[in-house]
């Protein structure tokens, strides 16, 4: 992610920069509890996994390095990947021609 919101302008988003920016957001839709930028990582997995996803396909979406014994012999496929992807419902799903 690049800053283009304060000075230095185009140098990397600084970690502190995007838990302000995710608390911010979280007041902004009313949320009325703190949220860390970790707990996305925490929903797409869940939301990964909801879909369908299998286990492996989440520890690779996720770049996870240290996984357990058996995780080493498990390669999914790049199209297994784009597939558990896209079983993810999208959050601008279109009900009765407004867009939610």
């Amino acid at each position: 992610m690049v800053n283009l919101f304060r000075p230095p302008y185009g140098s990397p988003v600084t970690p502190d920069a995007i838990g302000e920016l995710v608390e911010s957001l979280a007041k902004r839709a009313g949320l009325g509890r703190n949220i860390a930028p970790h707990m996305c990582r925490h929903a797409m997995a869940s939301n990964v996994s909801d879909a369908g996803g299998t286990l492996d396909e989440v520890q690779a979406l996720l770049g996870q390095k240290h996984p357990n014994s058996a995780r080493p012999y498990l390669h999914p496929k790049p199209s297994r990947l784009r597939a558990a992807v896209e079983r993810v419902p999208s959050s601008r799903t279109v009900i009765d021609g407004v867009r939610k």
